[in-house]
């Protein structure tokens, strides 16, 4: 097991450098000049290539690399687009000039919502989705089946832009049902934090859920035919003991899986979902970013959810180890 840990740490930390460099790219890749964007439109030919020069721009393009990661390792100094040296701790993910701050910190200040709007949707993406896949399992060929299957159709077909403005339409300014959605600080009022994202948690959930039941009924399916759980049935093991202690654990590994991704996903940042419901979080810094041409900003927000993504994918492959020892071999 120890090797097989070893190994997916090599490996996501070669797929994070790659990351960085392709973050690195996407900077450099954009048509619009980070120096001129930093120093304004105001600013003529003499004033940008001073900033150019403050921001580091001017140096090999190696270097500038080679600093990049530096800062992501042990902090840097960056200059302000008045030459004044701004101190960016590590990991340094860059300065934003538009938000005057260090991206990390604007990041920051909105992983809050963020986290609680992940948290939120993968339980109810737990919940609703599992649960209804193998309940459809269970009840495979009837008419339970297939209303839940009916549900999954509706659930992968919708998207969260149609449902979350439809919703809010609907449950919060019409008939007063849901309260208008926004983020409160658990720490400060932990029942207006649950009431204001309660409606986001069901959206972003319900649309997400459909994947999950659909795997989770196919892989129940598949399993309920497996030589040891009809062992245990022969037994004399009641179905639903059979199905809960040997069917669910067969079919999780998978799961686990696309969890990994989801969770990845959600943490790096619910774009769409943010913007629909107001929310400030990363995905909402994100798309403001794209918007005022934030570039350090943007590359910011794109490293860190790379990391979450290539970080719950690698702790779902040791869950998957775990679940079935035949994996640490591969």
């Amino acid at each position: 097991m120890t090797g097989y840990v070893l190994r997916r740490a090599l490996q996501a930390a070669a797929v994070l450098l790659a990351i960085t460099a392709a973050a690195f790219g996407l900077f450099y890749a954009a048509p619009a000049d980070p120096a001129l964007i930093a120093c304004g439109p105001k600013c003529d030919t003499g004033q940008v290539e001073a900033v150019r020069h403050s921001m580091g721009l001017d140096q090999p393009l190696a270097g500038q690399y080679t600093d990049y990661l530096r800062g992501l390792v042990a902090g840097r100094v960056i200059g302000d687009v008045d030459g004044t040296p701004i101190d960016c701790p590590a990991p340094c993910l860059g300065y934003s000039y538009t938000l005057h701050q260090p991206v990390l910190d604007a990041i920051g200040d909105r992983f809050p919502v963020t986290l609680s709007l992940a948290a939120g949707a993968l339980a109810v993406i737990l919940v609703l989705g599992v649960g209804t896949g193998f309940a459809a399992a269970l009840r495979r060929g009837t008419r339970t089946d297939r209303l839940l299957s009916g549900f999954t159709l509706i659930g992968a077909s919708v998207q969260i832009y149609f449902l979350g403005y439809a919703l809010q339409y609907l449950l919060v300014y019409s008939t007063g049902l849901f309260p208008v959605p926004q983020y409160a600080p658990f720490g400060a009022d932990p029942g207006a934090w649950a009431t204001g994202l309660l409606l986001p948690w069901l959206v972003l959930g319900f649309v997400n859920a459909a994947v999950f039941a659909r795997l989770a009924r196919s892989q129940m399916l598949e399993t309920m035919h497996e030589g040891y759980v009809r062992t245990a049935r022969g037994k004399g093991m009641s179905a639903l003991r059979a199905h809960l202690k040997y069917t669910a654990r067969g079919a999780a590994a998978p799961l686990a899986q696309l969890l990994g991704l989801e969770a990845g996903a959600l943490f790096g940042g619910a774009f769409i979902t943010e913007t629909v419901f107001g929310l400030g979080g990363i995905g909402k810094l994100a798309v403001d970013a794209v918007v005022q041409n934030d570039l350090p900003t943007v590359v910011g927000t794109v490293l860190l959810a790379a990391f979450f993504v290539v970080l719950f994918v690698a702790l779902a492959d040791l869950v998957v180890a775990l679940l079935d020892p035949r994996v640490r071999l591969a």
